[in-house]
This record gives C-alpha cells, sequence and structure tokens, in this order.
C-alpha cells in the first residue's frame, strides 16, 4: 500500500512529466505551422527542401525575421540553366495571388546598397541565424550568381551556389 508522500511524489512526477509532453507537443505544433506559413510566402516555382532557420521577433501589432530554407536540387539546377529568366513567372507566393503576396520584378545580385548599408536588411537583422550563415548570405548578395525581388515589407533572395532562398519581413 502506498503511503501519502509516496502517492504525492508519484502525482507530482505524473504531473511534471505530462506539462512536459504539453509543451514538446505546443513546441512541435508551433514548428510546423511557422514552417507552412513561411514556406507559403515563397514563389511555387521555387523549389523548397527543408527549413534552416526561421527566426524573428514580435509585438502586439509588428515584427521582423527571417525564413531561410534549403532549395530542392532541381530548382539549383534550373536557376544555373536559365539564369534570371527563371524567375520571370516565379511572382506568386504559394499563399495567394492576392496583390500583398505578388513580388516584384526579379533582379540579378549585387542587392542594392540600401539594403546593406547598416548591416543587414531589415528582417534579416533581427533573426538568430548564426554568424557565419549571415556571412555567407551577404557575401553572395554582394556579387553576380544570386537573384532578388521584394513585395511589401518583404525581401526574398536565391543564392542558387548555397542552395538557399533566404525571406525576410519587416512590419
Amino acid at each position: 500500500m502506498l503511503r501519502h508522500d509516496d502517492s504525492f511524489a508519484w502525482l507530482m512526477k505524473k504531473f511534471v512529466k505530462t506539462i512536459i509532453l504539453i509543451l514538446i507537443t505546443l513546441h512541435v505544433a508551433w514548428s510546423v505551422y511557422e514552417y507552412f506559413w513561411y514556406s507559403s510566402l515563397i514563389p511555387a516555382k521555387i523549389g523548397i527542401a527543408y527549413p534552416i532557420n526561421i527566426s524573428g521577433q514580435s509585438d502586439l501589432r509588428e515584427g521582423c525575421g527571417t525564413a531561410i530554407f534549403g532549395i530542392t536540387n532541381a530548382t539549383a539546377d534550373a536557376i544555373s540553366r536559365q539564369g534570371i529568366d527563371f524567375f520571370s513567372d516565379a511572382i506568386y507566393s504559394r499563399r495567394s495571388k492576392d496583390l500583398y503576396y505578388t513580388y516584384r520584378a526579379w533582379k540579378e545580385t549585387p542587392v542594392p546598397k540600401t539594403w546593406t548599408s547598416e548591416g543587414a536588411w531589415p528582417g534579416l537583422g533581427c533573426s538568430s541565424v548564426s554568424r557565419s550563415l549571415l556571412r555567407q548570405i551577404l557575401l553572395a548578395a554582394s556579387k553576380k550568381g544570386s537573384y532578388y525581388s521584394t513585395k511589401d515589407e518583404a525581401w526574398i533572395i536565391v543564392i542558387p551556389s548555397l542552395k538557399l532562398v533566404v525571406f525576410s519581413y519587416f512590419g
């Protein structure tokens, strides 16, 4: 027969395990939601392989951050063959053809100096991307061979040499 102290300890262990399980479940659910939300903002023509970093900061009304995905080998190969022409019809996000989710015409890097005048462009600077990856992204953005576009409150760059697509937002 369990004594009162033993049953209380057993109950507390069960309670702690339940709380931990709930927190893990919430974290996984949030990560899945973020993946689907941010991947939906990338044009459908750009094949996404997996998430690398999704992070940012937000308050009640505004936020900034970055979603970085690996691109598929097929997408990287197609960009290598076609160059800027690959992006001619890559203006609509997976999410919607609504004007808010429509990108402007794509351009080849380097990105405008205004993007990097303070180090990193808006959104990229408030993410938790590693310094090493940030340096690689900024280097690729500063020379020919990558492609970028913008939409309201968002910047996107595809870096075929790194097999990355970097979506950042501010607002």
